[in-house]
């Protein structure tokens, strides 16, 4: 937690967590992530890797080292103990999770267990932002028996999680003075129905399958338009962050979308509204098309995943989670993150588990409840050894 890594800025953190992997006994490497020919832009990010025995099977057991910025916090965003619960820019989203995994090796090591197959930890980069770290992955260990993540589950085991549309709403009027009532269509009160609209019909319960219910989430974001108050303004745009699930297409929802956004501005004279994909960076900036970030977020997209729960990895964490008397049903992870590329490009078991608190992540006051963390660790031991039979 001492040394910072907002994301794009992750060097120091590759080399403490390389650090704490030879510590913990495991032979290392720092990982460069590849670019895509016709894709420009890649950072130059790094993955970190440390590796116990030799497989297959092989486990795959990640977590992302990047952050948010630090700037906000009312906390020390480098870490401070308050009670039971550890403050800090990255605590909950995740260098709690990984720091569990790490103590986890480090006391089979200590106990001299052997194991039947290899162990694969690694600390990816640039997950809040491009996510390349999560394709190099994916790219790298497709082959894997399984893929843990430790993003914040609370200790319960995701066995699905949602993907991301990022959409757009431009919104047209004709402009006009403010002292004409009715003079023109005005694009921001078009932008504002638009929006509720999608955010009022999407807002609602889909079937998820092996999870059941879900009610879907949808945030509007960013909205920018008009240039003064005596301006009728002739455009506006918003930004939304809508959620989806297994079974559902990025097509039929655009599909749907541009349909209520038709309905919600059709008795507003003068205003229209098209609806596209496109995702902001944290300035607010757009990725450019055809950029890295546009190819992840957009072009190829943030697609969702679900497990069968009858696959080896999610029934080893049943056992060892129940024994532990913790919850073993299994779960949904609301958010997203790295390991949807390998779920969804190879369709390799994957699963989230971590002590942090999605709730807290990204927060001005971001911690980590140290119960949790404690808790974690023996049952990703306990997971490591029941899997890798060792």
């Amino acid at each position: 937690m001492r040394v910072p890594s907002v994301s794009g800025s992750e060097d120091q953190g590759v080399e403490v967590c390389r650090a704490l992997m030879a510590e913990a006994g495991l032979t290392t490497r720092v990982r460069p992530c590849t670019s895509i020919p016709g894709v420009p832009g890649m950072p130059d990010a790094y993955n970190v890797e440390g590796r116990l025995g030799a497989g297959p099977p092989k486990l795959c057991i990640s977590g992302h080292l990047d952050t948010l910025p630090l700037e906000g916090m009312t906390v020390n965003p480098l870490g401070e103990r308050r009670g039971n619960r550890y403050y800090g820019r990255g605590t909950s989203d995740m260098k709690g999770g990984l720091a569990a995994v790490l103590a986890a090796v480090d006391r089979l090591v200590g106990r001299g267990v052997t194991l039947r197959g290899e162990l694969v930890i690694v600390g990816t980069a640039s997950e809040e932002t491009v996510k390349c770290g999560g394709y190099q992955l994916a790219l790298d260990h497709h082959d894997a028996a399984a893929v843990v993540c430790a993003e914040p589950t609370n200790c319960r085991i995701a066995i699905a999680a949602t993907g991301s549309l990022a959409l757009r709403l431009d919104t047209r009027g004709r402009g006009a003075h403010s002292s004409a009532p009715g003079g023109g269509g005005n694009a921001i009160v078009g932008a504002q129905a638009a929006a509720r609209a999608v955010v009022e019909q999407l807002s609602e319960t889909v079937s998820v399958p092996h999870i059941g219910p879900r009610r879907r989430a949808v945030n509007v974001g960013v909205i920018r338009g008009g240039i003064a108050q005596p301006v009728v303004p002739r455009e506006c745009t918003v930004w939304l962050d809508v959620r989806y699930f297994v079974g559902e297409t990025v097509g039929d929802l655009l599909a749907r979308i541009e349909r209520i956004c038709s309905e919600a501005v059709a008795d507003l004279p003068g205003v229209s509204v098209s609806v596209s994909q496109e995702r902001l960076d944290y300035e607010g900036s757009p990725y450019p098309r055809g950029s890295w970030g546009d190819f992840i977020h957009v072009e190829r997209g943030m697609k969702p995943f679900v497990t069968d729960p009858a696959s080896s990895i999610v029934r080893v964490f049943q056992s060892v989670v129940g024994a532990r008397g913790g919850n073993a049903d299994v779960e949904m992870m609301p958010g997203w993150g790295d390991i949807e590329f390998v779920a969804t490009d190879y369709q390799v078991p994957a699963l989230y588990f971590g002590p942090g608190d999605l709730a807290a992540a990204h927060t001005s006051d971001e911690y980590l409840d140290l119960d949790r963390y404690h808790e974690a660790i023996p049952i990703y031991e306990d997971v490591i050894q029941a899997f890798l039979h060792g």
